[in-house]
């Protein structure tokens, strides 16, 4: 046996050398991932906007202190991100497509980064720098972010282009953002109009790719929803629902949750956002649960309703048909050519006829006081993605997601109070019918209740 781990200890230097062989020294630990070529496409297509004498610099995000010494998990900016793959801080990306000379050759693209160096991977970790950068991303230039201030001032008579700039504080970044202020404001040219225009009309069409790594978040998503389902019971707190549900991401590869996670029990189920995530539940309870994952980047938007007992009421039935009815409306009408009201406009009146049906309203002028955001968004990079379009394009994917909420205290039959359903799918947008990317979490009450009556990771040994 100890010969048997040998080998296979031997075979892993092995590939881990040739590995690190081909990729400079710098680990590469993810292969499922969208290939340099297609953010190079994506940046020559920004360039190609620029026109002469254009320039736009992109920023990442700056990094967030949490307190003291501790700081927020750090996530670059989506647009940046979109343009480059690079996920580390203190970076910035050049676009020039008129050229600037670095190491003696005519570049249209510059990315900023940390180098590294011993110390930083002592404490910190492996850093790609820009000679990895320039190797694995495919960038055509890469230089030390401290750099940045010097090339800058090689450009002069340009016309800038108007993009977000972060409100940083740490020195690197601070600096590199207060630097590129005098830069700009130096050139004779007013700053041309405003990129972001363009990168939501190109975000909001997903490659294959960017499709494939949305399904990525979805599956672990569900995974999530389905092992919440069988764990639940009275009892539990709803942060031990939160905690089974995003172990569930990371079993599926996520690095992170899309958005905080919304655990919310009887009448936390009528709030929309949110996120304390610390009641008890009880038994009679609704549970309405809004999480996601993010894969790479990605973020799935996933909702699902259910009853802490198992079984739903008949008051919770009943308000759980309408908004299943008015979720698959809305789901219809995601197609290509209608408008992005169109599912908004089909689940509302669904609902409307629901609620009048039921007696908690009289007409669709009081839908608003129980139903009180719109149905859809865009998700990809951003949980509310690039709003680029308002008619549906195939390859586009967006969520449908009609509510009913029933404070108490309501102007209803009390027997309707604290119930909050939410169902939310995340759908793409095809030539033909539109897909459901996250059907598998159960939908149905027969599903649902079936799902529960599974044994789950917290209860599998009763």
């Amino acid at each position: 046996m100890r010969a048997r781990f040998l080998a296979l200890g031997a075979l892993f230097l092995l590939n881990a050398s040739s590995l690190l062989a081909q990729t400079g020294g710098y680990p590469v630990f993810e292969t499922d991932t969208i290939p340099p070529a297609a953010y190079k496409q994506r940046r020559e297509r920004v360039k190609a906007a620029l026109g002469p004498k254009g320039v736009a610099v992109f920023f990442t995000n700056p990094e967030q202190n949490r307190n003291n010494d501790v700081d927020f998990p750090f996530r670059a900016d989506s647009n940046f991100l979109y343009l480059t793959g690079f996920e580390e801080p203190d970076a910035a990306l050049l676009l020039v497509p008129d050229g600037v000379t670095v190491g003696g050759k005519q570049v249209t693209e510059v990315l900023f980064t940390n180098v590294s160096d011993r110390m930083s991977e002592t404490w910190l970790g492996y850093r790609m720098g820009p000679e990895n950068a320039v190797r694995l991303l495919g960038l055509e230039a890469a230089l030390p972010n401290s750099q940045f201030d010097d090339l800058l001032g090689k450009m002069k008579g340009v016309q800038p282009w108007k993009t977000r700039l972060p409100l940083a504080s740490r020195s690197t970044l601070a600096a590199m953002v207060q630097d590129y202020r005098e830069w700009q404001s130096l050139q004779e040219a007013k700053p041309k109009p405003d990129l972001e225009r363009l990168l939501d009309r190109m975000r909001v069409i997903k490659s294959p790719d960017e499709i494939r790594l949305i399904q990525r978040a979805v599956d672990a998503s569900v995974d999530g929803h389905i092992e919440a389902m069988r764990s639940l019971e009275p009892g539990m707190r709803e942060y031990h629902v939160e905690a089974i549900t995003e172990y569930m991401f990371a079993r599926g590869g996520c690095e992170s949750v899309g958005y905080p996670s919304i655990v919310g029990s009887g009448p936390n189920s009528t709030i929309l956002h949110y996120t304390a995530n610390r009641r008890l539940i009880q038994a009679g309870d609704i549970l309405c649960m809004d999480a996601g994952g993010e894969y790479h980047g990605y973020s799935a938007d996933v909702t699902r309703s259910f009853p802490a007992s198992g079984k739903f009421s008949p008051e919770q039935r009943a308000i759980y048909e309408i908004v299943l009815a008015a979720t698959d409306a809305g789901i219809a009408q995601c197609v290509a050519g209608k408008s992005f009201q169109a599912p908004h406009q089909a689940a509302s009146e669904v609902l409307a006829r629901g609620l009048i049906r039921l007696g908690i309203i009289k007409d669709q002028s009081e839908l608003g006081r129980y139903f009180m955001h719109g149905t859809s968004h865009f998700i990809g990079l951003d949980v509310h993605d690039s709003q680029g379009s308002s008619t549906l394009a195939p390859n586009m994917t967006l969520t449908v997601e009609p509510g009913i909420y029933i404070k108490a205290g309501s102007p209803c039959d009390k027997k309707w109070w604290n119930i909050g359903i939410r169902i939310e799918d995340d759908i793409l947008v095809t030539d033909g019918a539109p897909v459901n990317m996250s059907a598998r979490a159960p939908r149905t009450i027969a599903e649902i209740e079936r799902t529960m009556a599974e044994k789950g990771m917290r209860n599998a040994g009763r």
